[in-house]
């Protein structure tokens, strides 16, 4: 299962995550999807209890944890707790217009791809967005969302994908979900959870076939004396 993954589950210091207070039986518990993104370097999906101490004072506070893995190999883990919602002047080059702030606050994603550098200088293209869970400001590579050709049984157009490539919103309609119940949504590439989100749901009535029709048809009719 971890095979393509950068990181295997005996490189986690399990140590220092039960001195944290998190029991290495957290690994058993995540399904397979959010394990490969944890093995690969990515912050955990959900909120874990961890043991902190402030200013002399112990406190148990809710944060996300992440692995991060050194040029030696060496594997250690990073704490991301709740923080409060601030979307800084600039980020890593990238200076944020008062637009850009409103539609990271509103919609917890820029709407669009920016080029940022990182740490170490390396200019790269990004979506941005905040962790709706600890109101972080996240950075996610473009290269590392792939738009499909078909959402939900809806086969996406060349504007479309250009579109949600680019980070922008697109409403769909259409689509089959559960039940092959047929619905709309307005979908965007989600930077902190790494995948294309839905919103603004909406039910639409199922065209019924020839076939329906004539049943329905045959169920109505009266017989005449």
């Amino acid at each position: 299962m971890e095979q393509n993954t950068r990181m295997k589950v005996e490189d986690i210091p399990f140590d220092k995550l039960e001195k944290a207070g998190i029991d290495r039986s957290f690994v058993d518990r995540m399904e397979k999807r959010e394990l490969n993104d944890f093995l690969n370097g990515f912050r955990s999906e959900k909120l874990y209890t961890i043991k902190a101490r402030i200013n002399d004072q112990d406190y148990k506070i809710p944060a996300k944890i992440r692995l991060r893995q050194d040029q030696d190999g060496n594997v250690d883990v990073r704490v991301h707790p709740i923080q409060r919602l601030h979307i800084p002047d600039e980020y890593l080059g990238h200076k944020f217009s008062k637009d850009e702030k409103g539609a990271l606050l509103n919609d917890k994603n820029l709407g669009k791809t920016v080029e940022l550098t990182s740490k170490n200088g390396q200019k790269d293209t990004y979506y941005l967005g905040i962790d709706s869970k600890t109101n972080e400001l996240i950075a996610l590579k473009t290269r590392y969302i792939q738009i499909p050709d078909k959402i939900k049984g809806v086969s996406l157009t060349a504007d479309q994908k250009e579109k949600l490539a680019a980070g922008q919103k697109v409403t769909i309609a259409g689509m089959t979900g559960k039940n092959d119940k047929k619905f709309g949504a307005t979908l965007q590439v989600d930077a902190a959870g790494r995948n294309i989100s839905f919103k603004d749901f909406k039910s639409e009535k199922q065209e019924q076939s020839p076939e329906q029709k004539a049943e329905k048809s045959k169920g109505t009719q009266q017989k005449v004396s």
